[in-house]
């Protein structure tokens, strides 16, 4: 539930164009902060790979979903990020395509490790502070 609210907060800052979706650290410790978090209060390994499978579908998808709704899309608009593998399509429906395709792969795969090391990390740091 907490991954659902803080995603909508950061959908609405980024209509509002109060938040940028960029690839940056801060994005990765937003996820690692979410699985640490997770393993503080012992969610679950599977829930905390999904929240963040979420949450990473959203980071790729959003941007071009915004673009291609509202018609703002141009290359190289902030509705065209993340670009990891500096993929770039002509239009705002293959970017969206793109987005999904890459939410899909890239962000179950980045959803395990993430989530598997920040979990050990909150269930070590949550033992030990109990201790």
């Amino acid at each position: 539930m907490a991954v659902v609210a803080l995603l909508l907060l950061f959908s609405g800052g980024f209509v509002l164009d109060v938040v940028d979706i960029d690839l940056s650290l801060g994005w990765i410790a937003v996820a690692l902060g979410i699985a640490i978090t997770a393993g503080a209060v012992r969610a679950g390994l599977v829930p905390t790979i999904g929240a963040l499978w979420l949450f990473a579908l959203w980071w790729y998808v959003f941007p071009p979903l915004v673009g291609y709704l509202t018609g703002n899309w141009a290359t190289g608009s902030r509705y065209t990020y993340p670009r990891l593998l500096d993929y770039g399509y002509t239009s705002a429906y293959d970017e969206l395509v793109g987005g999904i395709e890459s939410g899909v792969g890239f962000g179950l795969a980045f959803a395990i490790v993430v989530g598997t090391v920040g979990y050990i990390a909150g269930t070590a740091i949550s033992w030990y502070s109990a201790r």
